[in-house]
């Protein structure tokens, strides 16, 4: 297990998860999901990676949860980085977008890759439209399913996903790894990460006590989840959090709303509301354990310049990791003051395995949530409604 996370949920103020403690050993006690029982096989996915080669355009093609962990993982890993490819991420039908991307194209240099769990999702098969005649790899479960026809005739490459995990579960298959092989990211750790993520949410009862508060809460009125995420690599994630939270709990009547959001940005457009506000929130902080940064840099300064009444030359002498924290501890503080629930996780590090247990994290927080409930943790009955909704619409019915 990474022992050096941390989950606190002893300022949440609720009457404590002991209440719930025989529901609490019976989720505990589940057969593990789909999704922690599948092994990938990383040495297949990074030689089929290598075949695509250092192409100068990554066209990555998908819609829901098959794209928002990759989308995350990119995110993650470009800052800061030289780029040798362009990545486009195309998880829309909007025509304008799309043009811009297929115009600016190398098209010797380019490849797609077209990810459907079901290989009958409507937009992905749009979007290909847009992408005809670029060399293309299909990411989609075995059996019959559009994707793979297409594939079939016009010669693409299929590489198999399993078709028990869904979209938003699936940041430990090829969905999620094979792009990210592509750009020579070390999807190894990135998985081991999830596994250990997995084995954590097993062994330990932190995180399922966590949800245990959250339920708690949820059912006196505090149906908001604000996720303040200080870290700019984690914030990546904030998208596939928020479709884990929603699709999976919001059913029946139940669930949460995620506000999830970077800070300490969030802070300044988010932080009124939570504080000041209706009392219907509670408040997760996720942060890392960071190495000391770059120092203040304004220690010495002459001159007489004042910040709040204090000159600028004695906010010297403290890094800028020490600032990251006590911008999140100053909310905390407050929150403390107004009695405001709030939790915390944080994590050691960024690298690709702190990365992964992030992921695996938030899918066992989901997939306990949904047990707690009493609702399904894997089908999302109104999203497939609107879709039909929508083929209508497309079809003048």
């Amino acid at each position: 297990m990474m022992e050096r996370v941390r989950i606190d949920s002893s300022r949440m103020g609720t009457k404590g998860v002991d209440l719930i403690e025989e529901l609490l050993e019976r989720v505990h006690s589940v057969e593990p999901p789909p999704f922690a029982r599948y092994v990938p096989d990383i040495e297949d996915i990074t030689a089929y990676a290598e075949t695509i080669g250092d192409v100068r355009d990554l066209v990555v093609l998908g819609h829901g949860g098959s794209i928002t962990t990759f989308k995350g993982i990119y995110k993650a890993f470009s800052l800061g980085r030289e780029e040798k490819t362009r990545v486009h991420i195309i998880d829309t039908v909007d025509p304008n977008f799309i043009q811009t991307v297929r115009s600016s194209l190398d098209s010797k240099n380019t490849h797609v890759v077209a990810i459907s769990r079901s290989g009958n999702t409507l937009t992905v098969i749009e979007m290909l439209a847009a992408f005809r005649g670029l060399p293309t790899t299909a990411v989609t479960m075995t059996g019959g399913n559009v994707l793979r026809s297409l594939a079939s005739v016009n010669g693409w490459e299929v590489v198999d996903v399993p078709g028990e995990i869904g979209g938003r579960f699936s940041g430990n298959t090829a969905s999620a790894l094979l792009p990210a092989a592509v750009l020579g990211l070390d999807i190894a750790r990135i998985s081991r990460g999830m596994e250990k993520a997995y084995e954590h949410a097993r062994k330990s009862r932190d995180l399922l006590d966590l949800c245990g508060e959250y339920y708690l809460a949820e059912r006196i009125g505090k149906r908001v989840l604000y996720i303040s995420v200080y870290s700019k690599a984690l914030a990546g994630f904030n998208d596939l959090v928020t479709q884990l939270v929603h699709e999976t709990l919001g059913k029946e009547r139940k669930g949460l709303t995620a506000l999830c959001f970077e800070g300490p940005e969030c802070q300044h457009h988010t932080n009124q509301r939570i504080l000041d506000g209706p009392e219907d929130v509670m408040t997760l902080f996720v942060d890392v354990d960071r190495t000391e940064g770059e120092k203040m840099i304004w220690e010495g300064e002459e001159g007489g310049i004042e910040l709040k009444d204090v000159e600028l030359k004695q906010l010297g002498g403290y890094d800028l990791s020490t600032a990251m924290r006590a911008e999140m501890w100053g909310v905390m503080r407050s929150m403390e003051e107004l009695e405001v629930p709030f939790s915390r996780i944080t994590l050691p590090g960024e690298d690709e395995e702190d990365l992964g247990f992030y992921i695996g994290l938030w899918h066992y927080m989901a997939y306990y949530s949904a047990l707690l409930r009493g609702v399904g943790p894997f089908d999302q009955p109104a999203v497939d409604r609107a879709k039909e909704s929508a083929l209508g619409y497309r079809l003048g019915r």
